[in-house]
Formats: C-alpha cells, sequence, structure tokens
C-alpha cells in the first residue's frame, strides 16, 4: 500500500473522461458495497465473480412500481417488459414461491424470498420489474439491506385518489387514511430513485412508453464532476446562468471572451500565435482549444468543474473541444424568443470602468415608474 502523506497520488486528466464513461467510479462502489454486506471469506474470488456478475447486468435496470390500491400495475409492468425484456415479479408469484408457509411472512422472510427470485439466471441477467410485493416501510428496508438494490422506484399517481401529500379523511375512498401512511413510508425509502408517473387521461400504452423512458435514464451513484457547455443565441442568457451555476455549484465559469482577451494581452507563446491571426482568430479553432485547455486542465478546473459560456462558435470548434483532455460532460442549450434576445442585444451596454452590464430599456422604465 502507498502512503498518501509520502506519495500523494492523482488521477490523469486524461483518464477522467474514461472512467467517467464505463463508470469506473460507480464500480469501485458496488466492490466496497458488497464486500461490506456479503464479508466473504475468500476476497479475491469474491472480487473476480463480482467482477464478471457486472460484465453481464450492470446496465439492467431494476425495478421497483408503487402505487394505490385498485391500480392495474401487473398489466403495466408486463407491457414493459415485453419491450425491455425484464422479468416481472409479481405478488402472486411471490406467494407461489412461498405457499408452504403458514403464518403471515415477516419482513426478512418477504425480503429474503425475493432476493431468491431476482437471482435467478433470467433475473439476473435481465432485470427485474418489483410489482405490489412490498406493503410496508419494514418490508422496504429489508430488501435493502439483504443488497437488493433498485435503480428505479416508480410511484404511478392515479386520478381516483386524493395527491398523498394532502392529508385528507372526507370523501376519501374506505381505508385510504392507512394505505397513504404506508404509501408515503415506501416513497420514503425510495425517495433518491423516485419517480412520479402521473396517470392522468393516459391511455396504457402511453403510461407504459412513458415508464419505458423513465427507466432508460439511470441515476448515478457516484457524482461526477461537472464540466459544462452552454449555448444559445446572443442574448439568450448564457453568462447570467453561467453565473448563477458557478455560484450554485461551486464550479469555476469560464466566460471564453474575457479568457481571450487575457491570453490576447499576455506575453506567451500561445498568445504571440493569436495574436498573428488578427481579425481572422476566430476561424482558428485549434489555438481556441489549446488556449482553452490550458484554462480547464488547472487544479481548480480540474476539482471543482467549470461551465464554459461564448464558446464554441461552430461544429469544428466542437469537435475540437471534445479531443481535449477533459471534454464537456453536459451540453446545454438554451432555447429563448429570438426576438426577447434581439431587444437584449440591442439595449445591453457594458461600463468600460467596472464592466457591470445594464439594460438601458430597465432602467428607463424604472426611472419613469419612479
Amino acid at each position: 500500500m502507498n502512503d498518501k502523506s509520502r506519495r500523494p497520488l492523482q488521477i490523469p486528466s486524461w483518464h477522467i473522461p474514461y472512467m467517467e464513461k464505463h463508470r469506473m467510479y460507480e464500480l469501485f462502489h458496488e466492490l466496497g458495497r458488497e464486500l461490506v454486506i456479503q464479508q466473504p471469506e475468500d476476497h479475491v474470488s469474491f472480487m473476480k465473480q463480482i467482477l464478471f456478475n457486472t460484465y453481464q447486468n450492470r446496465d439492467n435496470a431494476r425495478v421497483v412500481i408503487i402505487s394505490p390500491p385498485r391500480t392495474n400495475c401487473d398489466k403495466l409492468a408486463f407491457r414493459i417488459s415485453a419491450v425491455t425484456k425484464q422479468v416481472v415479479i409479481t405478488k402472486a408469484k411471490m406467494e407461489q414461491f412461498a405457499k408452504s408457509a403458514k403464518a403471515a411472512l415477516k419482513p426478512s422472510q418477504v425480503a429474503r424470498i425475493i432476493a431468491k427470485l431476482v437471482r435467478k439466471d433470467d433475473a439476473y441477467k435481465q432485470g427485474w420489474i418489483l410489482v405490489n410485493c412490498l406493503k410496508n416501510e419494514a418490508e422496504a428496508k429489508a430488501l435493502i439491506k439483504a443488497g437488493i438494490l433498485p435503480t428505479h422506484c416508480l410511484f404511478l399517481v392515479s386520478r381516483f385518489y386524493p395527491p398523498i401529500d394532502e392529508l385528507k379523511y372526507c370523501d376519501v375512498p374506505i381505508g385510504w387514511p392507512e394505505c397513504r401512511r404506508q404509501l408515503l413510508a415506501l416513497r420514503n425509502v425510495f425517495k433518491h430513485i423516485l419517480v412520479e408517473v402521473h396517470l392522468k387521461q393516459l391511455t396504457p400504452e402511453e403510461v407504459g412508453n412513458n415508464c419505458i423512458e423513465i427507466i432508460k435514464c439511470r441515476k448515478g451513484k457516484i457524482s461526477i464532476t461537472p464540466r459544462v457547455v452552454l449555448l444559445g443565441p446572443r442574448g439568450s442568457g448564457r453568462k447570467t446562468q453561467g453565473r448563477l451555476l458557478a455560484k450554485t455549484m461551486n464550479v469555476v465559469h469560464i466566460d471564453f471572451e474575457y479568457l481571450l482577451c487575457q491570453v490576447w494581452t499576455a506575453e506567451s507563446d500561445i498568445s504571440y500565435q493569436l495574436r498573428s491571426c488578427k481579425e481572422r482568430v476566430c476561424y482558428h479553432s485549434e489555438l481556441l482549444v489549446q488556449m482553452l485547455n490550458k484554462r480547464i486542465l488547472e487544479e481548480e478546473c480540474l476539482k471543482n468543474g467549470w461551465v464554459l459560456t461564448g464558446f464554441p462558435f461552430s461544429k469544428a470548434d466542437l469537435m475540437f473541444l471534445d479531443c481535449v483532455d477533459t471534454p464537456p460532460n453536459r451540453i446545454i442549450f438554451l432555447e429563448c424568443d429570438l426576438k426577447v434576445c434581439r431587444e437584449r442585444a440591442t439595449y445591453n451596454r457594458i461600463n468600460i470602468d467596472t464592466g457591470s452590464g445594464v439594460n438601458i430599456l430597465d432602467k428607463a422604465q424604472s426611472k419613469g415608474k419612479n
């Protein structure tokens, strides 16, 4: 083992996108979690088995569906399964598996039965959908304690029941107050992966398609360093949103126009090359990206992440930007009415002494009101 205090280890910058793309951080998290839960005698063999299983089923979705009474979840689950090829585990299937039990099942017994069902070959390799198998908070917590961790929890919101966050006892179906308490407890257990699906006036096909789209999107277990590019027409508020993101997420805001001015006036090799291009500097994508790459490889940007505004200008710029050591992992397009953008660009003014911006139209209107 290496002593971090004597020999600090740092991941090379060009390894970061590879590790994020192939979810290596997630893999290490899963290995550590399974070692703690299973506590095997032979750690090496156990880790080999985990890696083999991860290769087979890492991208499979594991879904829990929660709904109020009298909602046909089974039919919806089989509709989803017809597309995703997941194994559907219903309450009837679980009861059939445990038909030898004479008394009511304890939460730990429910968790063991579900664990056996989801670890069968077909469910393990293709993923599974758990429908109406969990009745209360104790069973949900026992399931998680047994190491069965869903990737998605779909809560079906029926229009025939009052909103679940509304405490209501009059004019409600029989048994709703108790059912509401159980549903709230289940929602709280799975709150980090919970997504509400509103049934409204949708057809079964539309609800199924909505659920499939939700299942396709997986939330990462390990947060990644944000590297964001904001794109949009001039006047759409890119810089404003960039500053707000930087303040909210504690990332570095890179204003490309300001960065270009800084490098242009500096004394370095790339500054000389930029100045030699004169007014055609914006057509030299390789130089602009080289300048930007030097900025985003600074320790502050590598550690906290960054949000870029004012670049790229063209497809060529974006292609060069995608080839740097730490390319953007999020590109956000800001949609704005072009008339509004034009109005903002026309009436915006910059104070040359302070660098602050002001909209003279808003200023005139505020003076008129006063």
